[in-house]
């Protein structure tokens, strides 16, 4: 969306004062210069080598779908519990996404029956781009794995755990999911994960059907994954929206 509000202020004559945008080709070299396979390779060692099954809520392992046999159910937060996690959030010095993380955690370990849960998130693919790279127009985000352990911890504690595990994820965005699978102890044609939860910044207004410049209309979209156990929280920047998308077979 905020590609295409530049694309329209830029049809409508009100882009001449934008900053040049940086390269793709620029940020490929960087990424290439930053951090190295090997220490991606002790990172996700270190992380997943001694886990040697995955994660499967409900049994659920299957990552080859297309998105079609899953149902979507969608909430808003209400306003005062919204407030709650940003004020929790800020009292332990974590962001909100950390809070996220851990309730998910908690939510995998009931549906799968582990303590110790792998599951997939979304990185924003730019923070370790160098200067300029939010000027950057392309794809840049990349699903890594994340280990979440549970048991004899408190939540204050694993709260921390949690921030700090993500905090450390983040130097590694650019890692490949091959290579980070290939550090695990998990068998052959086996995925490192099956849950996926995508936490992201988004605005609440839309385009809806209007015309948002002369011939040119947003029609609309839809999230689709292959992973059957999924949940996208949408920071609103005060309130939160929360998307869950599960495969039929679980409330079938």
């Amino acid at each position: 969306e905020l590609i295409l509000r530049e694309v329209v202020a830029l049809l409508q004559g009100r882009g001449e004062s934008l900053p040049a945008p940086v390269p793709f080709r620029d940020f490929v070299v960087r990424s290439r210069q930053g951090v190295g396979d090997a220490a991606h390779e002790a990172f996700f060692g270190a992380m997943l080598g001694d886990v040697d099954e995955p994660t499967a809520p409900f049994g659920l392992v299957d990552v080859q779908g297309d998105g079609s046999q899953v149902e979507q159910a969608r909430i808003a937060l209400p306003a005062a519990l919204s407030a709650r996690l940003r004020t929790l959030a800020m009292r332990h010095g974590v962001g909100a996404a950390s809070l996220f993380h851990l309730a998910w955690a908690r939510v995998l370990a009931l549906c799968s029956g582990r303590d110790d849960v792998v599951f997939g998130t979304v990185l924003f693919g730019r923070m370790q781009g160098g200067a300029g790279i939010d000027r950057a127009m392309g794809m840049f985000i990349n699903t890594l794995p994340v280990r979440i352990a549970l048991v004899g911890r408190g939540a204050a504690e694993g709260l921390q755990e949690t921030h700090a595990a993500l905090s450390e994820l983040l130097r590694h965005e650019h890692a490949s999911l091959t290579l980070a699978r290939r550090c695990s102890g998990l068998a052959p044609n086996t995925p490192v994960f099956s849950a996926l939860l995508n936490y992201r910044h988004s605005r609440g207004e839309s385009f809806g059907d209007s015309e948002i410049a002369e011939g040119m209309h947003y029609v609309g979209g839809r999230d689709l994954t292959n992973y059957p156990f999924s949940l996208y929280v949408d920071d609103l920047g005060s309130d939160f929206v929360l998307t869950a998308e599960i495969h039929v077979s679980v409330s079938a």
